[in-house]
């Protein structure tokens, strides 16, 4: 305002003041109302100090008063909170689930303990194996003394007999209880010291049998002797069939549960498991399970076997009462949570009552006293009434200083002569308030010809541009971008598998968080992208400049004036929309993030309300493109969290020019929604704008990001990160789709797969149907390929029962991912829709009633045809064949479609690198330096570390702040010593999060048998370019006349065995943990020789230690053929270590 207007608006302010101060008391303090429009007296305030003088006294009672204040209305809070944890606690809480639930119910008085999970099986019927026994030993001698059947016939290493379970390990100690109830599968005529006795017999005949085998651990278990019945067990699974042999290992499981050791029971259940689908083995899994407190796993076994005999009444028994457990033990430990709740919050509660005392009483110490109060109030009357009766007032001295004092002699009247003194002020301050009033709104002749004559001016200069639209941009629309070379590298990255990697994901990960309905980004489309400029439009169009505000008075750009009298179009009758618009103004809706946007429309100078006046001037005078203003109206109310008012702006630039560039305010729209949505249903309507959005413009990355935070708050991640990546490769410098796509990238790595990398299966269901496509992570979703880009949807033998009339929509994934299958037939039909879009586009409708897609699939099928182009390409899906049956992970081996092969010629420098014509020697060569002659050369660029590494490598190694100046003159170190003296390097897989104790048992002792070696084995399929055979070092490893023992790196290897082991003892641990890694199916899956890839990794630190190059890098190839990528570089960091002690410094650069 002017200084005029301020001097008004002051002197009305004191008027008011002044006013307000003659209707009131006479007290010495003020405070303003909580509604902060008024003030009002105190009578007794706590700021009349014993100090008035001290400021730091004052606001330090301040403080205390609002810390009261805030205390006591926390109080209320807490004491609800208590009686609501009070309520909810329940000392009955067990005796009720017991009466009421179901489980409990059916469990009745079953106890959980472990003795009842301690039950005896058997799958093999002895009957079959005691007619074997009795062909062979017919008649005995019933006088002879009685012998047992001791299974001790020479056995040599088996692969079947399980030595590497700890319980197999000490088998001598296992004990076991009788085991009586199996004697009852015996026939009743045979004694047990006669049956044993028949076994030991015919087991000196024949001690190979496993029938034999078979009775003979079935006499001592009936004993209670474990260690006689696991020998026999032993050499009945090395001899048993194939057939046979799941019968052997169940019942070796049985015994072992039954000896305590039912980890290694659940092992061999689940092996037998493999080969036999029996109720009983389903029963003793679980019971396993029971005693190794996996409740949870076990329910699902008992469930399992009862359905597989409902016969089996103890199943359903044992899991009704696990589940009663289950309530129990919820029920019991949110009641504990509680009642710890309620003592917490008790506690807080004295705490805060104990402070709020404390600070009251400090608060009281820093008041005047009621004399001093009193004396206050008198004075105050004295010079604000004048002389009045009945009070004398004298100055005094105290303690050197002059001070007034005022005694009453007579109280009634002197209040009386008050009141009426009051009553009077009054009076005048009435009488004169609107004088008052008139004198300060009464604005002088000149100022008002002032401002006309600067608004008339204004708006003559307006005259030329008013009617005017921009038809044509006057600039080049900003999309399709066109991808540069530095950014098709950024591109690359982005969409590679190991970006993010792990340690960028810990450092991110409250930098890139993942979006939420409370924390969605706030952006805007805005027409520059479109080549129209809004600069100019807000400033030269109003004859203005940034530095130039515009004239007043200044309103708001409303819109609805304009439609007022339109109807409402399909568009703004969906949920979603009509639910935002039936909202009001909220801070909660308010998108402050966009504030700096709106005004650097005009600049970073200008504020909100001067831009806002600006389009206002827009729309009054109909100046520029009505869709742009009407957009930018919006904006503003969407900064100003009115929802209902932004809506009523896009529906009148749809409504006004709909084919011009709809998708700006279809984005805004949507993004209006996606704020206020309180259902699912919203989120949809958000997303079918924003498909309607991308068939208007597939151009602009925004409309892609959207979607896939519609996704995100759907909890379709999978979707989500389909629609961000094609943001992201659509325009790799938008970096909010950077960084959900971080966001997205790490969630998925922590879960450990790629949720969008679903691999796909080609099945044949009928002669009919020969190619149907299916979703192996997606239940088995399957879907056909149609013409002109339709998929349906097809499930095989569900698809054959239904009417054949009926039409199923794929999954929404599919239109995305299928364009990069082999037989792709949807571009046709993608020409055809580019077709019809410009069909479209040249006729003029009436809105875009017809174009609203409620879809959720990705839009990828609707014009832009380069833009298309460029999201396939980036977006291929690999497909395995029939056979393959498992989802394939980091480390398997990718089975690739084939494609068509294109054919080119192009010149290339190719470096020829020399090879030795005979074996290197000192004698040949005699620095080490000149082993570079057989090396290959360098690239022209060396990949550089990327900031964010430098950066993370500095907080744990940070540069030295104080430097010594004799440092270089100190150390004396040469480029030729560095090359003479390497530094030897290893990275630990600990150092990655994975625990080598998971994979070599430290727990058993170690052995010293001499010639135990980790050898690694040979490779299955190599892959050259992943264990970097194409280096000339590689080709070279049998001639590393350089390379010496790493004795550096003793210690290293001697830390992955126990404390003070020798190195032999290590190697030994890492041999035997590679031969039971090739036992163990969860090990050597897709693992060269069912090795395991940290053993191999590990086992090169022994070759390296020895000084065996030619082992050490065989290990180190098997570990980065089998590594998952983000475990490589440890082989990479060993491999070019061993590389720069050869000599080959080049090699050793590239692999590292």
């Amino acid at each position: 305002f002017k200084a005029s207007q301020m001097v008004k608006g002051l002197f009305v302010l004191i008027t008011a003041l002044s006013f307000g101060i003659a209707l009131s008391s006479g007290f010495t303090h003020w405070m303003v109302t909580e509604d902060g429009l008024s003030i009002q007296s105190v009578s007794d305030s706590p700021f009349l100090m014993a100090q008035p003088h001290s400021l730091v006294q004052f606001l330090d009672q301040e403080r205390k008063l609002d810390a009261i204040s805030q205390n006591r209305e926390l109080f209320s809070e807490h004491e609800k909170m208590i009686r609501e944890q009070e309520k909810i606690d329940d000392p009955e809480i067990e005796s009720k689930i017991r009466s009421s639930d179901e489980d409990c119910l059916a469990a009745g008085t079953f106890s959980t303990n472990r003795d009842p999970f301690i039950v005896s099986y058997t799958l093999v019927d002895p009957l079959e194996d005691l007619e074997y026994m009795i062909g062979i030993v017919k008649d005995l001698n019933e006088d002879i003394p009685r012998e047992n059947p001791y299974c001790t016939s020479d056995l040599p290493f088996s692969m079947y007999a399980f030595e590497h379970l700890p319980s197999m390990q000490q088998r001598a100690g296992l004990s076991i209880p009788y085991e009586h109830e199996l004697q009852k599968s015996l026939p009743s005529r045979f004694r047990l010291l006669d049956f044993g006795h028949y076994v030991a017999v015919a087991l000196e005949k024949e001690p190979t049998s496993a029938p034999l085998l078979n009775l003979a651990a079935l006499y001592w278990r009936i004993r209670g002797e474990a260690s006689n019945a696991v020998e026999c067990l032993r050499r009945s699974l090395h001899y048993s069939t194939q057939q046979k042999r799941a019968g052997v290992m169940f019942a070796l499981g049985n015994m072992l549960h039954r000896a305590g050791h039912s980890l290694d029971a659940i092992v061999l259940y689940q092996l037998v498991l493999a080969e036999i689908d029996d109720a009983f083995v389903h029963m003793a899994l679980a019971d396993a399970l029971v005693v190794v407190q996996n409740r949870s796993d076990a329910i699902v076994e008992y469930d399992a076997a009862f359905a597989r005999d409902p016969k089996m009444s103890d199943a359903s028994l044992k899991a009704a009462a696990l589940r009663c457990d289950q309530k129990l033990v919820d029920a019991m430990e949110k009641q504990h949570k509680n009642l710890l709740d309620t003592i917490s919050e008790k506690n807080l509660y004295n705490n805060r009552y104990e402070l709020v005392k404390t600070l009251e009483e400090n608060v009281r110490k820093n008041v005047l006293d009621a004399d001093g109060k009193l004396q206050s109030t008198l004075i105050y009357e004295y010079f604000t009434y004048g002389t009045l009766p009945h009070v004398s007032c004298r100055t005094v001295k105290h303690s050197g200083r002059s001070a007034m004092q005022c005694t009453i002699s007579d109280w009634r009247r002197y209040r009386a002569a008050v009141s009426e003194k009051h009553q009077k002020l009054i009076t005048a301050a009435r009488r004169n308030a609107p004088q008052f009033s008139n004198e300060t709104f009464d604005l002088s002749g000149d100022e008002e010809e002032e401002e006309s004559q600067e608004l008339i001016e204004f708006l003559n200069a307006l005259d030329p541009f008013k009617g005017i639209d921009m038809d044509e941009p006057n600039g080049r629309p900003i999309y399709p971008r066109k991808i540069e070379s530095s950014m098709s590298r950024l591109l690359e990255r982005y969409l590679s598998n190991s970006w993010p990697n792990r340690s960028l994901c810990d450092a991110n990960r409250w930098r890139h968080p993942m979006p939420t309905a409370d924390n969605l980004p706030q952006l805007f489309m805005s027409p520059d992208n479109k080549g129209y400029s809004v600069s100019d439009l807000l400033n030269k169009y109003l004859g203005l400049s940034p530095l130039k505000e515009h004239p007043l008075p200044w309103a708001l750009p409303e819109c609805g004036s304009f439609i007022r009298d339109q109807p409402l179009s399909s568009m703004f009758k969906l949920p979603g929309v009509v639910h935002a618009s039936s909202r009001g103004r909220s801070v909660k809706f308010a998108e402050e993030r966009l504030r700096q946007t709106f005004v650097n429309l005009v600049g970073n100078r200008a504020t909100q309300a001067d831009v806002a006046q600006r389009i206002r001037t827009l729309l009054k005078y109909n100046i520029g493109p009505k869709w742009l203003v009407f957009n930018l109206a919006a904006l503003y109310w969407r900064i100003a969290g009115v929802p209902g008012e932004a809506i009523s702006c896009l529906r009148a630039a749809l409504f006004f020019q709909p084919e011009r560039h709809a998708d700006v305010a279809l984005t805004q729209l949507a993004q209006i929604v996606m704020r206020t949505a309180s259902r699912d249903e919203h989120l949809s309507d958000a997303s079918a704008l924003l498909n309607t959005a991308i068939h208007v413009d597939p151009n602009e990355p925004l409309t892609y990001f959207l979607n896939g935070l519609i996704q995100i708050l759907q909890k379709k991640y999978s979707i989500a990160l389909a629609h961000v990546r094609a943001a992201v490769i659509l325009d790799p410098l938008f970096q909010p789709a950077v960084d959900v796509l971080h966001a997205l990238k790490c969630a998925a790595s922590k879960d450990g797969g790629n949720p969008v990398g679903e691999r796909i299966q080609a099945r044949c269901c009928s002669p009919s149907q020969p190619n149907v496509l299916c979703f192996v992570s997606l239940g088995g979703a399957c879907f056909t390929a149609r013409k002109h880009g339709v998929y349906e949807a097809n499930n095989c033998d569900i698809n054959n029962r239904q009417s054949k009339d009926v039409c199923w929509r794929a999954t929404p994934l599919v239109p995305f991912i299928a364009p990069s299958l082999s037989y792709d037939t949807s571009d046709a039909g993608n020409l055809e829709n580019v077709e019809s879009l410009k069909n479209r586009q040249d006729t003029n409708t009436d809105g875009l009633d017809d174009w609203i897609d409620n879809s959720d699939e990705i839009a990828l099928d609707f014009g832009a045809e380069q833009c298309l182009q460029r999201i396939r390409e980036r977006s291929r899906i690999t497909t395995t064949p029939m056979s393959q049956t498992q989802v394939l992970y980091a480390g398997a081996k990718r089975v690739m479609t084939k494609e068509a092969e294109e054919v080119w010629e192009e010149e290339v420098t190719v470096h020829i690198v020399p090879f030795p014509e005979s074996p290197l020697s000192l004698s040949q060569i005699s620095d080490r330096r000149q082993m570079l002659a057989y090396d290959i050369e360098l690239p022209e660029v060396l990949p550089l570390p990327l900031k964010e590494q430098i950066r993370l490598g500095l907080q744990y190694l940070p540069p030295s702040r104080t430097s010594d100046p004799n440092f270089c003159n100190n150390m004396k170190m040469t480029i030729s010593m560095l090359h003479e003296q390497t530094t030897s390097t290893w990275v630990s897989v600990t150092a990655k999060g994975v625990g080598l104790e998971q994979y070599m048992d430290l727990s058993n002792p170690a052995p010293a048998i001499a010639g135990f070696e980790p050898n690694c084995p040979d490779l299955d399929e190599p892959s050259p370019l992943r264990t970097f055979d194409h280096l000339p070092a590689y080709h070279l490893r049998e001639q590393f006349i350089f390379y010496k023992p790493e004795k550096a790196l003793t210690d290293a290897f001697q830390s992955l065995g126990n404390e003070r082991e020798r190195i032999e003892h290590v190697a030994g641990r890492l041999m035997i943990a590679m031969k039971v890694s090739k036992l163990t199916p969860n090990l050597s899956k897709n693992q060269d020789g069912g090795v395991h890839w940290t053993l191999s990794t590990a086992s090169t630190l022994f070759w390296r230690v020895k000084g065996d190059a030619v082992n050490a890098l065989k290990c180190l190839r098997h570990s980065l053929n089998n590594a998952p990528p983000d475990m490589k570089d440890v082989a990479l960091v060993s491999m070019a270590n061993i590389y720069h002690q050869a000599g080959l410094l080049h090699s050793a650069l590239i692999a590292g």
